[in-house]
């Protein structure tokens, strides 16, 4: 029989001692332990194979002795180099040959024996922590008798070969000691040796089970077997596992929707339990209905819908739910709930108060009532019912979305009728917002229950009349150009009112009617005006004005809208000459002073000067113009000049804006002709003055003599 022959003899006689007679013992407890192996020579899927067994024995109690059997088969690929010796990128075979051989490319039986001697060695261990199995209470397990060793050497032949294995398997009896803790340590090593690789079945005494471990997702299996993949680790630090004995699993039940011990016959009610045990673990959990002794229902879930008239219960019947959750061991814990079917619906009085009627004593909703927009709704309610238990009072309505009311026994409810969404309203856009509109409807619903979810329901319909007057939306538009109203407005600018933007909630734009008003005064609209026409507003002095819109609808709900404006004096510069004359009696060859008095009704300031011909005098040191307050500026100028004949051709006003970008000239006609027949005048007709008082003195004095 060659090496690989004993190996296969070897894991089938062990796979039948664990298949056979092992999991007929509780204690051993190596139920549904499957090793199947093929060591043909085509299988070069693995590494390094194998399986591993720790199997707790006995009780576990506070500072005693504690056993176990430990078991491990492991077959290593040729081509996997092992730690037994220097460089492992090698292979063992390349290994062996140059590190225990001759380096002719060939392992001989020499050779091969040698390399299973070091395995042996390595392989004599006490220590079961060293031998990558465990510790137990952070003390390493050791051996209690003699271990059972075998090796499977390479086999001879050349070294390039890539199909071959080795391996070996042991078995033995370990043991460790407790410490005074509740819950017990089991510390697995992870140093990347080769028996790490393979899975460890863990097997706990009757009783006991896994609680918890930092590297829980390496872990599977139930609670009192589990398996330890510890290949799968994510960091080279030792495995802890905590383990414990069984404690009764956690459970806990409810009923929704909650309420006392009171429910409906046809109600509909889900009952759901939690149970928590072992992370490993997955309790089971059956519910069972009962009617005194009899059991009317057994479900196996963790929840259920429950209508007792579904099972035959009626009004005064009472029932038992429990809930029994069974773990891994057969250990139970219980959750009960006792209730009583009540079938009688609740009742409720009411007084109901809306658009100025009362209706008082009611048990029931009217069907419809009309109410004009922004009524208020009053529904005083007291509920009642044959267990004297509370009653629930909601209110439901449409006018928003999860509109509620809620009271117990007796709640006041109140709200105010709108026109909802299905009106015109500025969210539209023009043409959609003039369309004519049907009244909202609201849906009012009030809902009494009691504790055992027996419910009446009373509806009445809420239809909302038109109480909204119009909706004035006035834009102000200059020279086709849209302002805001405080925006700068001139006198002189060509201004339009513009209604287009306005709605009524119900009616179409063409029910509703206008009237304008300008500065009190009416402003007509044509015959044939419509909204989409702009209303040309009359041209207004400077100073403040008003104008007035008001709208009405089909039902007389009207509305009015004031617009404040502001009008300032013209735009630009707007220079004129008042008044000229001279400071003096003036005659040709003389100098003579010229004064003119000019104004600007325009709001771009302006300067100004006085010119003859291409001589002028200096601009005035401050620009003028017109103001709100004040209207235009008047101001004085003065020019010095030498009169050379009696026509003074060539003077002229000079005036300039920089802020309006305009400029210009007036003409100044004056002639000292004028001004000497003027002095001449006045001379001759204080001569004649003088005259005529000097006759009627004499006249007086002598005249009588």
């Amino acid at each position: 029989m060659t090496p690989k022959d004993g190996m296969q003899y070897l894991a089938f006689v062990i796979f039948l001692i664990l298949t056979i007679q092992i999991p007929s013992s509780e204690e051993n407890q190596l139920q549904e332990i499957k090793f199947d192996r093929n060591l043909s020579e085509q299988d070069t899927l693995f590494t390094v194979d194998g399986y591993s067994f720790l199997n707790f024995s006995g009780n576990i109690s506070h500072y005693s002795s504690i056993n176990a059997t430990w078991f491990l088969e492991v077959t290593v690929m040729e081509s996997y180099g092992t730690e037994l010796l220097d460089n492992r990128s090698l292979g063992l075979l390349g290994q062996i040959d140059t590190i225990i051989g001759n380096s002719d490319g060939w392992v001989d039986l020499g050779e091969s024996e040698q390399f299973a001697s070091m395995v042996y060695e390595a392989r004599n261990w006490t220590d079961a922590e060293s031998a990558g199995c465990c510790s137990f209470d952070y003390q390493p397990m050791t051996l209690s008798d003699d271990k059972q060793l075998t090796i499977i050497p390479p086999e001879v032949g050349p070294v390039n070969r890539t199909n071959g294995f080795w391996g070996w398997s042991e078995s033995a009896n370990i043991s460790g000691f407790s410490d005074a803790r509740y819950l017990r340590l089991i510390d697995l090593p992870r140093v990347g040796a080769i028996a790490e690789e393979v899975p460890l079945h863990i097997t706990l005494p009757s009783g006991w089970e896994y609680k918890y471990s930092p590297m829980s997702e390496i872990i599977h299996g139930n609670p009192s077997h589990f398996i330890v993949n510890r290949s799968e680790a994510p960091v080279a630090s030792d495995i802890r596992i905590t383990i414990g004995e069984n404690n009764p699993p956690v459970l806990t039940g409810a009923r929704f929707p909650p309420s006392l011990s009171l429910i409906s016959p046809e109600s509909t009610s889900t009952y759901v339990a939690s149970c928590s045990d072992s992370p490993l673990d997955s309790p089971d959990i059956q519910w069972v209905i009962s009617k005194g002794d009899e059991k009317t229902s057994t479900i196996n879930n963790s929840w259920f819908e429950f209508i007792p008239a579904d099972h035959g219960f009626l009004h005064g019947d009472e029932i038992s739910i429990n809930a029994t959750c069974y773990d891994y061991h057969g250990t139970t814990s219980l959750w009960n709930e006792v209730v009583l079917i009540d079938g009688i619906d609740p009742a409720w009085i009411g007084n109901f108060t809306f658009g100025g009627n009362l209706q008082d004593g009611i048990h029931t909703l009217p069907a419809t009532i009309e109410v004009i927009s922004g009524s208020e709704l009053i529904l005083d309610a007291i509920g009642s019912d044959d267990s004297s238990l509370p009653v629930y009072l909601e209110l439901y309505t449409n006018i928003s979305e999860g509109w509620r009311q809620y009271g117990v026994s007796q709640q006041m409810f109140q709200f105010t009728a709108n026109q909802g969404s299905g009106v015109n309203g500025a969210e539209f856009g023009v043409v959609e917002r003039h369309f004519q509109r049907e009244p909202t409807e609201i849906s009012m619903i009030l809902v009494v229950t009691d504790e055992a979810g027996n419910s009446v329901m009373s509806e009445c319909v809420v239809r909302v009349l038109d109480g909204n007057p119009p909706i004035i939306i006035p834009r102000l538009f200059w020279n086709d150009l849209a302002i805001e109203f405080d925006d700068e407005i001139h006198e002189g600018d060509e201004l339009s009112l513009d209604l287009l933007h306005s709605f009524d909630d119900l009616d179409s734009i063409e029910k509703v009617s206008w009237s304008i008003f300008v500065d009190e005064k009416s402003l007509p609209l044509e015959n044939n005006w419509t909204l989409d026409q702009r209303i040309t507003i009359p041209q207004l002095s400077h100073g403040y004005h008003e104008i007035v819109v008001i709208a009405t609808d089909s039902k007389g709900n009207t509305n009015q809208a004031e617009i404040e404006l502001t009008v300032l004096p013209k735009r630009g510069a707007h220079v004129s000459i008042i008044e000229t004359e001279f400071s003096r009696d003036t005659k040709v060859g003389e100098e003579a002073t010229l004064i003119v008095t000019l104004q600007n009704e325009g709001t771009d300031p302006a300067f100004a000067r006085i010119c003859l011909s291409d001589i002028c005098g200096r601009w005035i040191d401050q620009p003028i113009s017109a103001s709100l307050d004040s209207g235009p500026e008047i101001k004085k100028i003065e020019f010095n000049f030498h009169i050379i004949n009696e026509t003074m051709d060539g003077i002229s006003l000079h005036w300039d804006s920089a802020s309006a970008g305009t400029s210009g000239h007036i003409p100044i006609e004056i002639s000292l002709e004028n001004e000497v027949e003027s002095s001449l005048s006045s001379v001759l007709l204080i001569s004649s003055i003088v005259i005529s008082a000097s006759v009627l003195l004499f006249y007086r004095t002598f005249g009588s003599k």
